[in-house]
């Protein structure tokens, strides 16, 4: 039987190999102490290679967990790992757990696996890869698996999403082919040894994550060993939920507050007192309308049920804009840009795309509208390189589909929640 009363495991740890798993995870409490409850919440069950593995028995050389918070172990395994190794791969299973990697990678994935398949895709691959290259950068010095890559090895920057490893990881490289499977735990595709556990309920993913950002947030006033990224983790969890509608809305109104602001003199129109002057042409008031353009990213990283949300969302702007809607214009972009239309409606926007993001390449383009827009909305998951300096002299509102995506100083960011809620399932 299990820890947690399922009869799920073919055979039970000798008293030296229980004594061995406590040790790694003492080990892994002290390397991480924030992280302390969660880490104890992990249940193992044990595993035979001949009989769950079919013929690979190196994907439990890494301890690999599922959805249900439950780590697999093969005693021979864990017999010739030290207990510090074993410890780092739990703290690196509890972080995939927490920080919702399995619900996130069947987002980015599409989850294209036959039906009924548990072994991984190459899609599938790249997302432990990239949700490998996240944890890293917060784990603590010397609590990192020895197996696994870092970002230098991809000459790629730290401190990025795995989103964003995900939309820059060669694809065809041997490290993306060969990575670490760390389970179903990781991008949400059973496995050969998970036992069809009942998964915790969403209720009870909530509590564990929101102690566990308590938990972050108390040792951070403290000590000075909690990493900046699970310090970011625990603020956006713990922080109240901000109407995204309701921030939207202001900045348009504020950017459209602005154009409407810049009263001005014009010939085109005489002055209504231009009869009280002979001879003298007075020139007229002219209070200008916002120009808005809005940039749809459709690039892969983007599922459909996104795509749905964005046009709805393009159709919340239209409404609530409050000016004329031939003054809207709309283009898709992914690693480059539609031709924009003036919208009527979110039926009329056409959506081309589906491979690479660069969103730079959708603000040059509107940069080259004419009239030049005030204000762009730009709706992604973030998954993109943005330029240094923003390529339009207009103000910049990023609606983000995926809340810790990286936005540029230069442009304002909402996040807009609802498909998929990184950091929960």
């Amino acid at each position: 039987m299990s820890e947690d009363g399922e009869a799920a495991t073919p055979g039970e740890l000798s008293a030296e190999l229980r004594d061995k798993w406590a040790a790694a995870r003492v080990w892994a409490v002290r390397a991480a102490p924030y992280l302390a409850t969660s880490l104890l919440s992990m249940r193992p069950v044990v595993t035979s290679p001949q009989r769950d593995v079919a013929g690979d028995p190196a994907s439990l050389q890494s301890f690999p967990a599922d959805t249900s918070w439950h780590v697999y172990v093969d005693p021979d395994v864990l017999e010739a790992t030290p207990p510090a190794v074993v410890g780092a791969w739990l703290l690196h299973h509890v972080s995939h757990l927490l920080r919702g990697h399995a619900a996130r990678g069947r987002a980015i994935t599409g989850d294209e696996s036959p039906a009924g398949s548990r072994t991984r895709s190459p899609g599938q691959r790249r997302w432990n890869l990239a949700a490998d290259l996240e944890i890293d950068d917060d784990v603590p010095l010397g609590a990192r698996p020895p197996t696994l890559p870092d970002a230098s090895t991809f000459r790629l920057q730290t401190g990025m999403t795995a989103e964003q490893y995900w939309a820059r990881l060669p694809a065809e490289d041997l490290a993306v082919r060969t990575a670490v499977d760390c389970g179903s735990g990781a991008d949400g595709r059973p496995r050969p040894w998970d036992r069809g556990a009942i998964g915790l309920a969403e209720a009870d993913l909530a509590l564990r994550r929101h102690e566990a950002a308590r938990e972050i947030a108390a040792r951070a006033r403290v000590a000075a060993d909690v990493p900046s990224g699970w310090q970011r983790w625990a603020g956006a969890v713990l922080e109240p939920v901000v109407d995204w509608r309701r921030e939207l809305a202001s900045l348009l109104r504020r950017g459209a507050g602005e154009v409407a602001g810049r009263v001005d003199f014009t010939y085109r129109r005489p002055s209504r007192r231009a009869a009280v002057v002979t001879d003298v042409v007075l020139p007229g008031l002219r209070q200008p309308a916002p120009e808005v353009a809005i940039v749809i990213d459709t690039s892969a990283s983007i599922s459909d049920r996104q795509l749905s949300r964005a046009l709805a969302e393009v159709d919340g702007v239209v409404t609530s804009l409050g000016v004329a809607r031939h003054r809207l214009r709309v283009l898709s972009c992914d690693a480059a840009a539609s031709e924009a239309v003036r919208l009527w409606d979110a039926t009329q926007v056409r959506l081309v795309g589906g491979g690479g993001t660069d969103l730079g390449r959708g603000l040059e383009a509107v940069a080259l509208l004419r009239p030049a827009p005030d204000i762009v909305v730009v709706l992604t998951d973030g998954a993109t390189d943005w330029p240094t300096e923003s390529p339009v002299r207009a103000r910049v509102i990023v609606g983000l589909l995926e809340s810790d995506a990286w936005v540029p100083p230069w442009a304002t960011a909402v996040s807009i929640p609802g498909v998929v809620a990184t950091g929960s399932e």
